[in-house]
């Protein structure tokens, strides 16, 4: 944590460093503790992603309606004052000029959460493709690709065409695949994999596959 704390913005009555945004800073709110055994060197898997989007209102709506998707909590909403890159540029990259005015974590079924975020001077503007620098694009898994692209496009993504036969070592009975783009131009994949997959002979390690959600609520 870093040591003097924001002089604005700050989640309920208690005051928050800057650099607790970011990097969990204990609050009051229940949460699940890491094992207490011996750390490894190696990561534990990918946690959360990211994604920059020009209305942080109308994309965690779209989350919602599109993947039944639940806002965890807010750490900067356009009621408080933006955290600014004077804050926290030095820490997590943020140009100078800049501010995130809204930031929430959602839950999405079982697989990594998403964070979103609205800046106030987004660096790229237009729809983002696979031959773009940087993450492209992320793959949910389903078990339905028809009910759930259907669900994508009823709330505002613009599917792509498919569903089509996976190819190459993702191929097999079933596994169809099929991309869509929210209405700011994410590109998001949809994959249905009841077969499995073809490793290479020389991996022992394999694809991790999200399980299917408890319920739909």
């Amino acid at each position: 944590m870093i040591d003097s704390p924001r002089s604005q913005g700050h989640l309920g009555e208690t005051e928050l460093p800057a650099r607790a945004l970011f990097f969990g800073a204990a609050d009051s709110s229940p949460r699940i503790h890491m094992s207490q055994a011996t750390p490894s060197a190696r990561p534990r898997g990918i946690e959360h992603i990211g994604i920059t989007v020009p209305d942080h209102a109308a994309a965690v709506h779209f989350f919602e309606a599109a993947f039944g998707a639940k806002v965890l909590f807010s750490l900067v909403d356009k009621s408080r004052a933006p955290l600014t890159a004077e804050e926290v540029g030095a820490q997590n990259g943020l140009l100078p000029g800049t501010a995130i005015v809204a930031v929430s974590m959602l839950r999405f079924q079982n697989g990594a959460n998403l964070e979103i975020f609205e800046i106030d001077a987004p660096r790229h503007t237009g729809e983002r493709g696979i031959s773009d620098m940087g993450i492209s694009h992320f793959s949910v898994t389903v078990d339905d690709i028809e009910a759930v692209t259907a669900a994508f496009a009823a709330a505002g993504g613009k599917l792509l065409e498919g569903p089509y036969p996976l190819m190459g070592q993702e191929a097999g009975p079933g596994n169809r695949g099929r991309f869509g783009l929210t209405p700011w131009g994410l590109l998001i994949e949809f994959e249905r994999l009841p077969s499995p997959m073809d490793y290479d002979e020389d991996t022992e390690a394999q694809r991790w596959i999200p399980e299917p959600p408890a319920s739909d609520e």
